[in-house]
C-alpha cells in the first residue's frame, strides 16, 4: 500500500472505495468489536450526569490522524420496519413509529438481529459520525472549523492516550486476512504503546449513506488541514448516550 501521506481510514483500498451504505456490514464488524482498549471517550455530558446509566460502547475505525466512529445510522422507516417486524416479534407500525421518532438502527435491534437481514445498507439513509483528531502544540481556531458546512459541533478533551505510528497500523492491516484478525492485532499493538497526555479534537458531522468512505476521508482532511493535527493513530471505546 505504500507510505501514507494524507488523512485516510486505515482500511483496505476496496473498502475505502465503497459508500457508507455498501460498507455497513464491514463498519458494523469493527464497531461491534469488544476491544480491550486503554481509553474511553464520551461526550462530557455523559460523565456529568448524576443518574447511574448503563452505557454501550463501540470500537472506532483507525485513521492516520486518530480514529473515526459512525455513532448513529438512520434508515428508511417503511422498508426496514417491514423487514425487522417478524424477527423482533413486533408490528411494523411500532417499529416505524420508533424510526420516525429518530431511534437509530443500532438501538432498535440487537446486532445479531441486524446481521440476519440481507443488504442492511440498502435501508440506510443518513449517518452521524465523529472524528477524533490528536492535537499538537498550537492554538485551535474555532472559526476555521465553523466555516465547514458539514461540521455540526466539536469540542476538545484532555486524555491519557497511547498513540501509534499509522505505518505500524498499516503493517498489521497488511498481515490480516479478516477484520477480526486485524482488530486483535491492533489490541496487541496498542497494549504495548506508550501512553501520554494528549488533546483530542472531537469533531462531528453527518452525511447521506450514499457518501463514499473516501469522501468522508476528504471531509475530515479539511479539519486536519486547519488544526495542529498529529499524525498518530489512537484507539478507544466510544461510549454512546442512553436513549
Amino acid at each position: 500500500m505504500g507510505s501514507i501521506r494524507e488523512y485516510r481510514l486505515l482500511l483496505r483500498e476496496r473498502i475505502r472505495r465503497l459508500s457508507v451504505a455498501e460498507a455497513f456490514e464491514y463498519i458494523d464488524a469493527i464497531q461491534s468489536f469488544k476491544g480491550d482498549w486503554p481509553l474511553v471517550v464520551a461526550r462530557s455530558a455523559l460523565f456529568e450526569s448524576e443518574k447511574p446509566v448503563e452505557l454501550e460502547g463501540l470500537t472506532p475505525i483507525p485513521t492516520t490522524h486518530g480514529a473515526l466512529a459512525f455513532v448513529e445510522f438512520y434508515a428508511d422507516e417503511e422498508g426496514l420496519a417491514s423487514s425487522l417486524a417478524g424477527k423482533l416479534g413486533v408490528s411494523p407500525e411500532v417499529l416505524r413509529s420508533a424510526l420516525e421518532r429518530g431511534v437509530p438502527l443500532h438501538r432498535l435491534a440487537p446486532p445479531e438481529v441486524v446481521e440476519e437481514l440481507e443488504n442492511v445498507g440498502n435501508y440506510l439513509r443518513v449517518f452521524l459520525f465523529e472524528a477524533a483528531v490528536p492535537l499538537g502544540e498550537g492554538p485551535l481556531q474555532s472559526s476555521a472549523l465553523a466555516s465547514l458546512e458539514w461540521v455540526t459541533d466539536f469540542d476538545v478533551v484532555e486524555v491519557e492516550v497511547p498513540g501509534v505510528d499509522p505505518e505500524a497500523v498499516l503493517a498489521e492491516l497488511e498481515k490480516s486476512q479478516y477484520v477480526g484478525e486485524y482488530l486483535r492485532r491492533l489490541e496487541k499493538l496498542f497494549a504495548g504503546a506508550e501512553t501520554k497526555a494528549r488533546r483530542l479534537l472531537l469533531v462531528r458531522g453527518e452525511g447521506e449513506a450514499k457518501t463514499k468512505l473516501s469522501e468522508v476521508e476528504a471531509m475530515v482532511a479539511q479539519v486536519v488541514e486547519r488544526v495542529p493535527a498529529l499524525k498518530t493513530t489512537v484507539m478507544y471505546s466510544r461510549l454512546l448516550p442512553p436513549l
